[in-house]
């Protein structure tokens, strides 16, 4: 495919290297400085490794989860027009960054974006378990109405290294690991942790370039954050502090099946050092700073190529007060959207790409039962291209109301930016015409999100 076609893109779906391709060792300094900070420098957040992995003393043999979430979401937006050229057969119609997933067919929509299912429980002192499955209308179920997103043993028995070994969430982005029936305060997820690790599973079509984009069709559905694996890590407290770590090697491959499908590995690596105030579980108060990467290959077009993705962030939680930021970035396979973005295109993929992003968050429980929430997120990716970079940026002001511990409802409304970042880049005439008109087409997104945990 090529830079040409790719410019009508204006949206990713969903490692950074030195000049000779090589992935710098970003972790490893952040790793020091988070695990190595003082007492009386303040540091924090809840620590779901601990939460997902593990059961408290006096947790049962056998007990069922559940939650459902129905959800109405309006997009601002009407049909493309003015497209030219090839494209022209195209006005009329709803560009896909204005429908909702994963039917793309209307952009405005009542779905129960997810509905879980699940057990978990400890099998005797050193050893639990975790079942989940995923009915939802979403990415992780594209294909298939039921899925598998959670199924783990985790062992307790090695000191200082607790091993858990299935299906569960990859030890990234700490947006990623929040629990969305729980913990996770907006309908939707930023930008840069969406389109980074929501797990896009694409096989080429046609001939592979290694510069610019390649034509790609989808393979399988999201990963969701997750993928099959074996994971060491632990946690230890000192005092007023806590320290942990979680490393993983995984498939790297779609979560349909439990097999690898490419023999190529993805090591995952994060810490975490957190400065408690009080409380426990996800509503624990402390301070917390984390430092996360993933690396691996995907296969794509009979060759493989790499994909790092690295990430930075510090969350506070006290009171009725909450702030989180992360930084984040991508480097190999970066994979965009369909291009150009209508129904039964094809979709977009670079396979020696860089892409960075961050957001920006915080919320006030301003009474017992309220609590105002505000995001502002941002993404730059294809910057190796010219002619294909685009930048997102989201502004989410939310609402939540809390009816009782089970049950709440969030209101969210989004203001969306796209840009074309070098629009002299891209040909003249009917190509650059075509891509401005789409990225200004985008609308922004009001959604409506009632959770009840069972």
């Amino acid at each position: 495919m090529g830079n040409s076609h790719f410019s009508q893109l204006c949206l990713p779906l969903l490692r950074e290297g030195d000049a000779a391709g090589h992935p710098q060792p970003f972790l490893g300094g952040v790793a020091l400085f988070v695990l190595l900070l003082l007492p009386g420098q303040p540091a924090s957040a809840a620590n779901w490794l601990q939460l997902q992995g593990n059961e408290t003393p006096s947790a049962p043999m056998f007990r069922t989860f559940g939650f459902v979430q129905p959800s109405y979401t309006y997009i601002d937006a009407g049909p493309v027009s003015g497209l030219q050229g090839a494209s022209a057969a195209f006005n009329g119609r709803y560009s896909t960054l204005n429908l909702n997933w994963p039917e793309l067919q209307q952009a405005q929509q009542f779905q129960v974006i997810r509905a879980g299912l699940g057990a978990r429980g400890k099998l005797n002192d050193d050893i639990n378990y975790s079942l989940a499955l995923d009915a939802g209308q979403n990415g992780v179920n594209y294909y298939r109405d039921v899925m598998l997103t959670d199924a783990s043993l985790t062992f307790n028995y090695i000191p200082g290294a607790r091993i858990r070994a299935g299906l569960f969430k990859l030890p990234t982005s700490d947006e990623a690991l929040l629990a969305v029936n729980s913990a996770f305060p907006y309908v939707y997820n930023s930008n840069a942790v969406l389109y980074m690790l929501v797990g896009l599973p694409v096989e080429a079509n046609g001939t592979v370039s290694v510069s610019g984009a390649s034509s790609a069709k989808l393979a399988s559905g999201f990963s969701g954050f997750r993928d099959w694996g074996v994971q060491a890590y632990d946690w230890f407290n000192f005092g007023a502090w806590e320290y942990s770590y979680a490393a993983m090697v995984s498939n790297g491959a779609p979560i349909e099946s439990i097999n690898d499908t490419d023999n190529n590995k993805d090591l995952t690596l994060r810490v975490q050092s957190s400065r408690i105030f009080g409380g426990q579980g996800p509503n624990r108060e402390d301070l917390s700073m984390f430092a996360w990467q993933q690396s691996g290959a995907r296969t794509f077009g009979g060759q493989s190529f790499s994909m790092v993705r690295q990430g930075v962030g510090a969350k506070y939680l006290q009171g009725a007060y909450r702030v989180t930021g992360e930084y984040l970035r991508g480097d190999g396979m970066i994979v965009g959207g369909q291009t150009p973005p209508f129904v039964g295109q094809a979709f977009a993929a670079g396979v020696n790409e860089k892409a960075a992003g961050w957001y920006l968050e915080g919320g006030w429980r301003f009474m017992p039962q309220w609590e105002a929430d505000l995001r502002y997120d941002y993404l730059d990716f294809m910057t190796q291209t010219a002619a294909n970079e685009r930048e997102l940026a989201t502004t989410t002001a939310g609402v939540q109301y809390f009816i009782n511990p089970a049950t709440h409802v969030i209101f969210n409304y989004e203001w969306r930016a796209m840009k074309v970042t070098n629009p002299l880049a891209i040909a003249a005439g009917a190509t650059r015409t075509n891509t401005l008109a789409i990225a200004g087409n985008l609308g922004n997104r009001i959604s409506l999100q009632l959770t009840w945990s069972f």
